[in-house]
C-alpha cells in the first residue's frame, strides 16, 4: 500500500508562486523543514474544482504556524482561497482530471536574526481521487508500532511524519486488501488512537465516542466536522478489546469523509478481536449522507 503523500501528479506542480515541472521544484537543504521536518501540511479533496472545507484547513495550517513561528506571507495560497481555487483548476486541467487530491505544503525555511520564520516555502501537488471503500467496511490492523505523542496536544498535521510513515510500511507488509488500515495505539498505555490515515470514532450504547486527544490523535478537520454533528460526543480511552463491544466503528479524513470498519485484527494478524455492521448504524449512515452532501454544497458554492 503507497504512502499517499508520495504520489503527486507527475509534470506540474505549484511551486513558491509558479506553475512549474516537478523537476524543478527544489527546497534548500538549509530549509528547517528539510533538516528538522519542521513545517505543515493540509491535504484536502475537491468539489466540482473548488478545495473542500478549506477554511478548516486554513486555521487549522494558520495556527500550526503561529505556534512554531512560522510568518505566512500575505501571497501565500493559504489566506486566499480565491486565487487557491484558480490554482487547483489549472493543476486539474494541467493532469487532465476534473477532481483530485491536493496536498498544501509550508516549510519553515531558515530562521532569522529575530528567531523567526520569514521566509517558508510552499507547494501544492496533486493525485488522484482514491477509489470507493467497500460498502461493508474496511477492516483494521492492531499495528505493533505505537503512536508516538507529537509535537504538541492537540497533534498539529507536521511534516515530523516518520511515525506515520513507518505505520504505513507496517500496513503495507500486513494488509490483505489495498482499503485495510493500520490502528496505532498509544506507546505507554495500548490505548486506541487513530488509523495511519485517519482519525477514529465508534457509537457505544448510542453515543458517538472518540480517542481522548491527550493520546496523540491528529486534530483531523473531518473529525471536527463529525463533532460538529454529534456535540454531544465524549473523548474516551479504550483499549482494542474495549473496542470490540462497540456498536460500530468509524474512520474518517477529509479525502474520503466517513468510512465504516467491518472488522478489526490484532497485532499478529492471527485473530480478529471485533466485527461490526458498521455500515447499517444510523449513526454511520446519517454521518456519510451529511458528507455527500456537505461536498454538494462546496460544488454549488460561487466561484
Amino acid at each position: 500500500m503507497a504512502d499517499p503523500m508520495s504520489q503527486p501528479g507527475e509534470s506540474l506542480v505549484y511551486f513558491c508562486g509558479r506553475d512549474v515541472p516537478i523537476v524543478e521544484a527544489r527546497v534548500p537543504i538549509s530549509d528547517h523543514g528539510v533538516l528538522y521536518g519542521l513545517g505543515f501540511f493540509e491535504t484536502f479533496r475537491t468539489s466540482a474544482g473548488r478545495p473542500h472545507a478549506w477554511s478548516r484547513h486554513r486555521c487549522r495550517l494558520e495556527a500550526a504556524c503561529r505556534r512554531a513561528g512560522i510568518v505566512l506571507p500575505s501571497t501565500f495560497l493559504a489566506g486566499d482561497e480565491e486565487r487557491l481555487t484558480a490554482v487547483i483548476r489549472r493543476q486539474l486541467a494541467a493532469h487532465g482530471l476534473t477532481e483530485a487530491v491536493f496536498r498544501y505544503t509550508v516549510t519553515a525555511g531558515a530562521p532569522s536574526a529575530s528567531g523567526l520564520y520569514d521566509q517558508p516555502a510552499e507547494w501544492l501537488v496533486l493525485r488522484p481521487l482514491p477509489p470507493a471503500a467497500p460498502a461493508e467496511g474496511v477492516a483494521l490492523r492492531t499495528l505493533q508500532l505505537t503512536r508516538d505523542n507529537g509535537e504538541w496536544l492537540p497533534r498539529p498535521k507536521s511534516l515530523n511524519y516518520a511515525n506515520s510513515l513507518l505505520g504505513a510500511s507496517e500496513l503495507n507488509r500486513r494488509a490483505r486488501r489495498p482499503d485495510d488500515e493500520g490502528l496505532f495505539t498509544a506507546r505507554d498505555s495500548g490505548f486506541v488512537v487513530e488509523a495511519v490515515r485517519q482519525n477514529l470514532a465508534w457509537i457505544a450504547q448510542g453515543r458517538l465516542c472518540y480517542p481522548d486527544p491527550a493520546l496523540g490523535a491528529v486534530e483531523g478537520t473531518c473529525l471536527q466536522w463529525v463533532l460538529q454533528h454529534h456535540p454531544a460526543a465524549v473523548p474516551r480511552r479504550v483499549s482494542p478489546a474495549e473496542l470490540a463491544s462497540a456498536e460500530a466503528v468509524m474512520i474518517m479524513n477529509a479525502v474520503r469523509g466517513v468510512t465504516p470498519v467491518a472488522r478489526l485484527w490484532d497485532r499478529d494478524d492471527r485473530e480478529t478481536i471485533g466485527e461490526w455492521r458498521s455500515a447499517e448504524n444510523p449513526i454511520v449512515i446519517a454521518l456519510r449522507e451529511a458528507w455527500v452532501e456537505a461536498l454538494r454544497e462546496t460544488a454549488r458554492r460561487p466561484v
